[in-house]
């Protein structure tokens, strides 16, 4: 198991929900962590709630110039994790247009694509990519094609890179119903509605964390013998 002190740990899609766990999980082990978004402001607000050593940087992920300028700010890494979500394209597949797909699908699949092409050069070789997919990519859920679609090619990517680029180890960690800010959009009885619907077929009885996710990505990243895995953190919806 790799030690975290003083490791320069990457990531992207790290000011809130699961990457921000993450963030503080990793900085709580004396890792120094760069988070990055799109957002100024929620990265100003993220840094106040992680212990130790960090530092933030805005990042549009599905520029290529945006992220060239922020490897280049950033210089060497030891570990890249991304973290980034998408618009959504989720809802019935009647209702999702192939426009709302393909603006989803280019802010995180072609966004995690692009930002592991304008990693490699400043990258640890025997270092890691860690990358948050989704339970919908292998699993029937009503009203997630779109996301299915999406994660369904992050996480084939990833365990065709963790060939492609080795001695690099690429992970993939897939959530499943995680109670995040992600869905703040809905209203209370909206969400609470979604959540009891899913929560009945969980064997543990309860939406997850997202502590328990940056659990599972500590673990990808420290321990040196795991590439080409796919951690499932659903409560046994699969």
């Amino acid at each position: 198991m790799e030690n975290l002190k003083n490791q320069r740990i990457l990531i992207i899609g790290g000011s809130s929900g699961m990457g921000l766990a993450c963030a503080r999980r990793l900085a709580s082990k004396g890792a120094h962590v760069i988070i990055a978004s799109r957002s100024q402001a929620s990265l100003d607000a993220a840094l106040t709630t992680v212990p130790g050593s960090a530092s933030a940087h805005v990042v549009d992920f599905s520029s290529e110039s945006s992220l060239e300028a922020l490897f280049s700010a950033v210089g060497r890494i030891d570990h890249l994790v991304l973290a980034a979500s998408s618009s959504a394209a989720w809802g019935p597949f009647r209702d999702v247009s192939g426009a709302v797909l393909l603006k989803a699908f280019e802010q995180k699949a072609l966004g995690y694509w692009q930002s592991i092409r304008a990693a490699l050069p400043h990258l640890r070789k025997d270092g890691s990519v860690t990358l948050l997919s989704g339970t919908a990519s292998r699993t029937a859920l009503m009203h997630t094609a779109g996301l299915a679609a999406i994660n369904g090619a992050i996480t084939q990517m990833g365990q065709t890179l963790a060939m492609e680029l080795a001695p690099l180890r690429v992970n993939v960690v897939s959530p499943g119903l995680i109670d995040t800010p992600a869905y703040d959009h809905l209203s209370r009885e909206a969400k609470t509605a979604l959540f009891d619907g899913m929560i009945k077929d969980l064997h543990v009885g309860r939406a997850g964390t997202s502590e328990e996710v940056a659990q599972a990505m500590e673990f990808v990243i420290t321990n040196d013998f795991t590439t080409g895995a796919l951690i499932d953190i659903d409560g046994g919806s699969r």
